[in-house]
């Protein structure tokens, strides 16, 4: 804490690896906190796992009994909202409730002037004051038909928040960590907006919890800082599970364009045909939309056009490492005759653009006057925008172009073009470099040069790795001298049987609840298939597509009352992290092969663009190797959550064994886990894994 301490007054960010149980994120907030108060900083903590957030809020309350600090827990606005209004609507609404506000003022005022008038024609019988009169009842008149014209069309809830007393708001929000649930209910109650109370009160908080997207997303974290009355050099960010922002950074940047809203924007230009000097605009857009729907029809493959269903399929336009992009050089020459180069097509975008920008603003003061009963936006400025960057980036290496098809609600398929972000440091570069100081923490946050180099961190950093403080004998951490489950083996009959038996020793010698990630979802549900009639306890599938919290829950039922049963996952799922298995939740985890992520274009042009950046041989190290054990250390982390807690981490792969670089040399992983934790890697020969279990579950259970 004291590092931590020093780094911040420093204005460093601390890069802090910590095993489950030390004390990440106190020893992380508590020096925040100070420094925060020392210097007027505000201090942000932001995750994007949701059982994080809850534990947050746990910190923050322990930390509020010993000392006076003001929480405030954020949320989105959709899910704060009493109307779920989006941000567009729900601001042109704002906009009419201070108005409607400004607009009963003025009545007061008149209905003041008009008893004055009044009174002043009673005593002196002037009829000056009758005239008076008369012109202020017709003002007045008008004053209360505008009224009841924005009273219509503005948020009644705001109004409530506009007419009531902000500090007893305020003391009930800070005499306590208030969740956003509980905001709403407090607001709800009194006929109010949560949203909109708890947005007036930030400026007040030293501490704000939040989701990553309020502060990896530029537009919302300018807007969240307005709130707080700061500027980024005014904040200390601290980010948790800070191993997942460049994934998230990474959705934050990238962007796309349905043949959809090429449509509606051209239907749009039909629409307001006396805003254009020609056809121009929409003749582009259409040679646009043709060369998407030219493309995905000539490049279906026999069968191909059947498989695709609702969810988004990724058809190829360029090769991922060679970005030669078929569908922006088709776009370029069909377009060439009747529209120019690609410099003369960017001064017609940009033309495009602003036609846009002005019928946003027309379609905002229609909303506004009540002319409309939807908030529209133009989608003319969303296309020219989209195709004017993708014309700009499709090439850089930076990104990657993707077409991609789906059905539509009427079974037809169409088209979306997505410039795919691979290294998302034009997010996190200059947002790292706007902040006082920060913290990104981690259990799984190793190699530091690595994250530095793909977040784009610049500044001085401090750097801290703890390995956990749980008693050794409280868990046991076992290598499998399986063979490697690369694809070309896994249905090796004598590898297939090796990993079954081992798959049935590990459940049948373990005293609770198992979980064992495969590498992917088709093999969890094929051995799921293969054992699941041969195993005597519970067996859940974790499912692509299916929610995973019932039957989360139900498996945790089981082990919490002392029984046993098994869940299935796989690695890249939802289940591997961000998870507590505490205690009888989770006794054993199993680790079946080291499961890659699938090697996509999408994958082989994130490392095709860090070989461009970091030198050949980086794209693999950072894009695929590094990710992939940190996902396999997260997982080994579901269990042993406590000093007091013990549990059997299994690995069945030839490639996690102490002398692997000898079997298998480049394939090898044992050397890619951190030292402290590999020491603790015992390779064990498959048949005598249940010795193993046996032996560790009963020193264990006799305690």
């Amino acid at each position: 804490m004291d590092r931590i301490h020093s780094a911040l007054m420093q204005k460093q960010f601390v890069l802090f690896e910590g095993a489950c149980g030390t004390g990440k994120t106190l020893s992380a907030l508590s020096p925040s906190l100070h420094v925060g108060k020392q210097l007027g900083k505000t201090v942000i903590i932001a995750t994007n796992v949701h059982q994080q957030m809850v534990q947050f809020i746990n910190e923050a309350r322990d930390i509020k009994k010993i000392r006076d600090v003001k929480v405030a827990v954020v949320k989105g606005k959709t899910t704060m909202c009493p109307h779920e209004a989006d941000y567009e609507e729900c601001s042109v609404k704002r906009e009419n409730t201070f108005e409607l506000m400004e607009t009963e003022r003025e009545m007061h005022l008149k209905r003041q002037e008009l008893r004055s008038a009044r009174e002043s024609y009673k005593k002196s019988h002037d009829q000056a004051f009758v005239a008076l009169r008369d012109e202020l009842s017709k003002e007045l008149d008008a004053l209360e038909e505008k009224a009841k014209g924005l009273r219509d069309r503005s948020c009644n809830d705001l109004y409530e928040v506009l007419r009531s007393d902000s500090e007893t708001f305020r003391d009930w929000l800070f005499k306590e960590v208030r969740t956003p649930e509980e905001v709403n209910d407090h607001a709800l109650q009194n006929g109010m907006c949560g949203y909109e109370l708890l947005k007036r009160e930030l400026k007040h908080a030293d501490l704000l919890i939040c989701n990553y997207h309020h502060v990896l997303n530029s537009d919302i974290f300018s807007t969240v800082l307005g709130w707080l009355e700061k500027e980024p050099q005014d904040i200390i960010a601290i980010f948790d599970e800070a191993h997942n922002i460049e994934s998230a950074a990474r959705s934050h940047s990238s962007i796309s364009l349905t043949e959809h809203s090429i449509e509606k924007a051209r239907a749009e230009l039909e629409a307001n045909v006396d805003l254009l000097a020609d056809d121009n605009i929409h003749n582009l857009f259409k040679v646009f939309q043709d060369v998407i729907v030219e493309t995905y029809n000539a490049r279906f493959k026999f069968g191909e056009r059947e498989r695709v269903r609702k969810n988004w399929y990724d058809m190829r336009i360029s090769d991922p490492y060679d970005r030669n992009d078929i569908v922006r050089a088709r776009f370029l020459r069909n377009a060439k005759e009747d529209f120019g180069d690609k410099d003369d097509i960017q001064v017609l975008l940009s033309e495009a653009s602003e036609i846009g920008a002005k019928l946003d603003e027309m379609y905002r003061e229609q909303y506004k006057k009540g002319l409309t009963g939807v908030m529209k936006r133009s989608h003319i400025r969303y296309v020219a925008d989209f195709l004017s960057a993708y014309l700009e980036l499709s090439h850089n290496p930076n990104y990657y172009p993707i077409l991609n098809v789906r059905r539509d609600m009427n079974d037809e398929i169409y088209g979306r073009v997505e410039l795919f972000t691979c290294i998302p440091k034009n997010v996190t570069e200059p947002l790292f470099n706007s902040l006082f100081s920060g913290v990104l923490m981690s259990a799984t946050l190793h190699p530091f040069d690595m994250v530095k180099k793909t977040l784009g961190i610049t500044r001085d950093t401090c750097e801290i790795a703890y390995g956990t403080s749980f008693p050794e004998e409280k868990r046991l951490s076992i290598a499998v001298s399986i063979p490697p489950l690369f694809a070309k083996n896994r249905d090796d009959p004598h590898t297939v049987e090796l990993l079954e038996q081992a798959l049935m020793d590990s459940i049948e010698n373990s005293k609770g609840n198992v979980i064992i990630f495969f590498q992917s979802s088709f093999e969890a549900k094929r051995f799921y298939s293969k054992m699941e009639p041969v195993v005597d306890v519970p067996m859940f599938l974790d499912e692509v597509g299916v929610s995973s919290q019932e039957v989360r829950q139900d498996f945790f039922e089981i082990g919490e009352s002392g029984g046993k049963a098994v869940l299935m996952s796989y690695l890249w799922g939802t289940l591997s992290e961000g998870i507590d298995y505490r205690d009888g939740r989770g006794r054993t985890v199993v680790i079946v092969g080291v499961g890659y992520p699938a090697l996509n274009d999408r994958m082989n042009a994130v490392e095709s663009a860090y070989d461009h950046v970091f030198g050949y041989g980086a794209g693999w190290e950072f894009a695929i190797q590094v990710p992939t054990i940190r996902k396999i250390r997260q997982a080994m982390g579901r269990v042993v959550r406590s000093p007091e807690d013990y549990g059997a981490r299994i690995l069945l792969d030839g490639r996690f064994l102490t002398d692997s670089k000898e079997r298998f040399g480049k394939f090898a992983v044992f050397d890619v886990f951190p030292p402290a934790e590999r020491n603790e890697f015992v390779d064990v020969e498959p048949e005598k894994v249940k010795y193993s279990l046996m032996n560790f579950f009963m020193d264990n259970e006799g305690q």
